[in-house]
Order: structure tokens, then C-alpha cells, then sequence
């Protein structure tokens, strides 16, 4: 704001405040019991922006809303309004016009109705046009991060000269800088004469410094988890290469512990320019037991209720130690784990886990007792100049559990089953079979979305390979290996997502008798093909159970359109099969269901609603023994479908 301008609103304010300030204001003040509730307040003269972006950071407000008897009272103050005066004049300047001075205060007090009447003239003035935009000092970059310094110029020609654009270029090409190792640079937004009067060019300027490094890492306040823990933690280590990012993530490791109630990592540059840039980790430790009671409720496994208890310093070290109990129909029982965040201070965690579980599936009924030990590394990659990030993990599993299974009553009633289930190694009366399974399990996983809980965009690669028997002891021989990716692409408020899923099972000798029944694929329900219920799209015995196969592929494909508020609306295709031998997957034999679906964003993730429609039906079908006449299906749940 110029000189000129502020005292133009200093005059202003003045006369406002004599006018506001007669006798009836002064009682208003003090002397007098009546308060007068402000009913209008309007700012006239303003073009080119909303006036409720200048009402919304002024005091006084009028009273009511909407509904005006469910609405706040705002009362009158001449000392208020004083203020927003200078308020209107300085956020006009900062939008633009640093000529702007308001000319005319108009306050109608009825006192009758206890209410005051508020007008407030303003002359904007000219604004200031931005000629052009020119860089300097980002040569030291390389070709493609001045590129993104440019896309982080938010001031271009022929615009207003916005001070909040000022402002964001120049905190957005000093981030540039700094996540380069130029911890030292500075960056400066100058203004020059433009071709005409009230016009500006504009130099964004920067002077980088030499490349720094980290320095020393001090931690403080930290109790119960030592130094080299919470170092072993961050992203950042001692005479690496500074990155702003790597202080940020630090920050957020270390929240995502929980075990830290409060958590500031800083790192400012101080002393000679050049020097390792000290870091500093203050820390408040939270509470370590935690208790949570979740209910819930889906379309599958109707009401649900997960109890989990966790202890998030196990001994120290910023272990984890977690027991949940969960019931529902579909499944219940009690699992323990406790995991070790850095196995040897190398950034390998290790997970114990052990449990006792029941799954009451269409197909079958298995109980699992047993355990597993998970070895996983992570590859944390963030690049906020080029807008990247990418988490892969590479995990390795030891499985060591008992099983005992049934299939369901259904398949022990057909006749024409009853061959099939002693080539599956099952009891032909009971249905009934156990056995231990030992398997080594190798997982590698790279996701680039933000959040996959409500993914908009980037994409997700799983690969898993399980080996069971040959080398390893135990009751089962065979080898799986799944594939899965998904992708994510957004168009303005548009998301397109697809998923495509592959797998099959092999085995050395019977098929059947070397791979456990729950093993065995099947799709079908509110995550896979949702025209069929769960389980519902297999190979079929005589009779028409499904009976499940040994390969499998599945896609699905969403359009997902914001409607209003938290709301929005989805179409989906889904597209799969099973297959009964391994490696025989046949693409011309899909089955395929189109619908619409409902989307309600809460904090826990967004509430589904999808109706499937079957394009293909599956003749023969029989669900709970019955023929199913039913083309669709109806799928209540929490979270995407992918």
C-alpha cells in the first residue's frame, strides 16, 4: 500500500469514526444498556472479486445467517468498525488496487428494533497489471527443474499483481532450491516499471548458495526409546545431501509411530553459508496403550465388531505390540503380533505374528491355528519438484499353520461330488480334512497414489509367489503366483480407475490333493465381479456348486463423478473368470457385469453402495442350493472397491 492510500483511509477511517461516534455511539460504548445487533452490512463499488471474500476477514458481521433465528448474534462496535476500515483498504491493496480508499460510511441505527444498517462505498482505483515475468539465478538447476520453477510461478502477464501470488512464488521456487541442497538460498520477487503507468514487471530472483548437507542430528525430549532408535527412524542421515523433503517426511514417520504425542524436526541453516545444516528432533511421548472398540457393518459380513489393544513402545524401541479380537459372520478370532521397526538399526522391520482363526466362507468353513514371521524392507522415494513419490516394499514371509477345513454343506450333498472330494484328499462323509501348512512367501509391492484408501491418482503394482512343500516340511505341495495392478487418473473432477488381477496355482503331482481346498480361487461380491454374491463365480460341480479353480483373472473399471458435497457417483464394469486347471486362463470366456454405485466421503474412508447387473449369466448356478434367478446384486461396504 502506498503512503498516499493509507492516509486516504486514515481520513476515512477518521470521518467514520466521527460519524459512528456521536452521542448515541458514545453511550454505545459504554454509557448506554442497548446493544444494537448489526442486521445489513454491505461493501459497494468493489468489482473484479466477490465481496465475500472481504467480508469473510473483517469483525463486523451481520447477525443471523440463513436461518437467522438459528444464526449468531453480531453486535455493534464503532471501535470494530474502525478497524475493518483499515482492513478493507489493506486487503484491496493486496489484491491489486493499493489505490482503493473507501469514501462513504453510512451507519442507519433503529433503535426501536434494537438493529443497525451498515454501508460502506469504496473506490478502488486502477489496478496494478503485470507486464511481464523473468527468472534469474535458477541456472544452477537442471533443465527440468527450471521447468518446474516455471510451472511454480503463479504471476503471469496481463494478470493483477495478487501479493498472496507474490508470496507463494516465492516460498514455491525457494522449496525448488532447497530440495536440491541449496539449504542457504533465498529468493526475492521484484518490481520494476511496466510499459505504461500502473503497470509492473516483475524478476523473480534467486541466489542459491553453495550445496549443502546434513549435519548434526540432536534429539530432545525423547523417553523410553533411545537416540539411535529415533535416528534409525528418519529420513535423513548425517552428511547426506539436504533435501526440505527428507525434514517433512522425518516428521511424519515418526507421527505415524504414534508412539510420540508431539513430534517438530527442524533444520535451519545457520552459521556460514555452506555449512551442514543442524538438525533438530524435539519429541513428547504419548501414552503407549492404546484401546479401540470399531463396530460395523457390510453387505457381506453383516454387523461386525474388532476389538484391538496395542502397546506402541513393546519394551522399548518403539515396538508394537497388538491383539485384536474380531467377530462377524464371515469371520472371527484373535490375532497377536508384535513388530520390531528396525531390525539392526538397518531399516528392516521384522513382524511376529501368531492366531487363531475361523472363516465361515460359502465354500468351505477353515479354522487356522498357527503363526508367521514377516521380513519386509522400504524404499521410501518423494520428489515434490517433479511431483513423484513411490513406496515399494519387498517382504518375505515364513508360514507355519495348522488347518482344518469343511466344505460346505451344498457341495456334500451332491451326489455327483462325492468322487471329487476324495480326490481332493477330503473326508466323502464329513468334508473334512487338516493339515500343516509351511510356505515361503514373497511379496513386492510399489504404490505411487497418496492416499489408497480414496485413490485419485498414480498406481499400484502387487506381486506375490508362495512356495509350499519340496524343500519346506509340511502336508501341501504346491506354487502360487499373483499379479495385480491398478491405475488411477483424474480428469479436472473426474477419477478413472482400473484393476486388473491375474493368478494361478501349481502343484508337483495331484493337483487336488496337494493344494488345500481354501486355496482353491473364487470370485464374486462387493470387491471383485459385483453383478454375484461372494464366492458365486468358480467351476461348477454337476449339480451347480461352485467348487473353485486353480487360475484366475479379474478387471474392473470405474468412473467416479463428484455429485455435490461429500457425495459423488460411480459406474463400474467388471470383467473375470476361474478357470479349474493351472495356467489355463481364457479371455474369450469372461464374465461381465455392469452398475451404478453411490460414494459418501467420510473420515474413515468413503461408504459404498453398488448395484451389479450380470451381462453374462452363469446358467446352472445354484446359491444356498437353490437355482438363483437373480441378474443383479445389491453390495453395502467402507472404502473403494479398489
Amino acid at each position: 500500500m502506498t503512503g498516499r492510500a493509507l492516509r486516504r483511509g486514515l481520513r476515512a477511517c477518521c470521518l467514520a469514526w466521527l460519524v459512528a461516534c456521536g452521542p448515541a455511539s458514545a453511550q454505545e460504548e459504554g454509557a448506554s444498556e442497548v446493544r444494537l445487533k448489526v442486521r445489513s452490512f454491505d461493501i459497494h463499488g468493489v468489482s473484479g472479486l466477490d465481496v465475500k471474500q472481504i467480508t469473510s476477514v473483517l469483525a463486523t458481521r451481520e447477525s443471523g445467517g440463513l436461518i437467522p433465528f438459528l444464526g449468531k448474534d453480531r453486535y455493534f462496535s464503532a471501535r470494530q468498525l474502525q478497524a475493518d476500515l483499515y482492513r478493507i483498504i489493506a486487503f484491496l491493496s493486496d489484491q491489486g488496487w493499493p489505490q482503493a480508499r473507501v469514501t462513504r460510511v453510512d451507519i442507519d441505527k433503529d433503535v426501536k428494533a434494537r438493529a443497525v444498517d451498515l454501508r460502506v462505498q469504496v473506490e478502488q482505483g486502477p489496478p496494478v497489471i503485470i507486464d511481464s515475468v523473468q527468472t534469474f539465478g535458477f541456472e544452477v538447476l537442471a533443465p527440468r527443474d527450471q521447468e518446474a520453477v516455471r510451472s511454480r510461478v503463479s504471476l503471469a502477464a496481463g494478470q493483477r499483481r495478487v501479493q498472496g501470488d507474490v508470496r507463494n512464488t516465492r516460498n514455491a521456487t525457494l522449496a525448488v532450491l532447497q530440495e536440491r541442497g541449496y539449504a542457504y538460498a533465498s529468493v526475492n520477487v521484484l518490481e520494476g516499471e511496466g510499459t505504461q503507468p500502473g503497470h509492473v514487471s516483475l524478476y523473480v530472483i534467486a541466489e542459491p548458495g553453495p550445496v549443502s548437507t546434513f549435519g548434526r542430528i540432536t534429539v530432545r525430549g525423547n523417553d523410553g526409546v533411545s537416540d539411535g532408535r529415533v535416528k534409525s527412524l528418519l529420513s535423513m542421515k548425517e552428511g547426506q545431501q539436504f533435501r526440505i523433503s527428507r525434514v517433512v517426511d522425518s516428521q511424519r514417520r515418526l507421527y505415524n509411530r504414534e508412539i510420540f504425542q508431539f513430534v517438530s524436526v527442524n533444520a535451519e541453516p545457520n552459521g556460514t553459508i555452506g555449512a551442514p545444516v543442524p538438525v533438530e528432533v524435539v519429541l513428547t511421548q504419548a501414552k503407549p496403550r492404546r484401546l479401540s472398540l470399531t463396530p460395523g457393518y457390510g453387505s457381506e459380513e453383516k454387523a461386525r465388531i474388532t476389538t484391538t489393544l496395542r502397546h506402541l513402545n513393546f519394551f522399548g524401541g518403539a515396538r508394537t505390540a497388538q491383539a485384536t479380537l474380531r467377530w462377524s459372520s464371515l469371520d472371527r478370532g484373535v490375532r497377536a503380533n508384535v513388530e520390531e521397526p528396525s531390525l539392526f538399526r538397518r531399516g528392516i522391520s521384522m513382524s511376529v505374528g501368531a492366531q487363531y482363526w475361523y472363516a465361515n466362507e460359502p465354500a468351505y468353513e477353515l479354522t487356522t491355528k498357527g503363526g508367521r514371521v514377516t521380513f519386509a524392507k522400504q524404499r521410501e522415494r518423494s520428489d515434490p519438484v517433479r511431483r513423484k513419490q513411490s513406496l515399494t516394499t519387498l517382504s518375505v514371509t515364513f508360514v507355519d499353520e495348522f488347518e482344518d477345513y469343511t466344505v460346505s454343506e451344498q457341495a456334500l450333498e451332491d451326489p455327483a461330488f462325492y468322487d471329487d472330494l476324495i480326490a481332493l484328499g477330503l473326508n466323502p462323509n464329513t468334508g473334512r480334512a487338516k493339515g500343516q501348512l509351511i510356505a515361503l512367501a514373497v511379496d513386492l509391492n510399489r504404490n505411487t497414489t497418496p492416499n489408497l484408501i480414496d485413490a485419485r491418482s498414480g498406481y499400484l503394482l502387487q506381486a506375490h509367489v508362495e512356495q509350499a512343500g519340496q524343500w519346506l516340511p509340511g502336508d501341501y505341495n504346491y506354487r502360487e503366483y499373483t499379479v495385480e495392478a491398478r491405475k488411477y487418473h483424474t480428469f479436472g473432477p473426474l477419477v478413472l480407475a482400473g484393476r486388473a488381477r491375474v493368478g494361478t496355482i501349481e502343484a508337483d503331482g495331484v493337483l487336488a490333493r496337494n493344494v488345500p481346498f481354501f486355496k482353491r480361487y473364487f470370485l464374486g461380491g462387493s470387491a471383485s465381479l459385483r453383478g454375484w454374491g461372494r464366492f458365486e463365480i468358480a467351476p461348477l460341480t454337476f449339480s451347480g456348486n461352485p467348487i473353485g479353480g486353480h487360475s484366475m483373472f479379474e478387471s474392473s473399471g470405474e468412473l467416479r463423478v463428484p455429485a455435490f458435497g461429500q457425495l459423488s457417483v460411480v459406474a463400474f464394469v467388471d470383467a473375470g473368470n476361474v478357470w479349474y486347471e493351472s495356467f489355463d486362463i481364457n479371455l474369450d470366456d469372461l464374465r461381465v457385469d455392469v452398475g451404478p454405485g453411490l460414494r459418501y466421503r467420510t473420515p474413515i474412508g468413503p461408504v459404498r453402495v453398488d448395484l451389479g447387473y450380470q451381462v453374462t449369466r452363469i446358467e446352472g448356478l445354484l446359491v444356498n442350493g437353490e437355482p438363483e434367478p437373480r441378474r443383479w446384486r445389491i453390495h453395502f461396504s467402507i472404502g473403494q472397491a479398489f
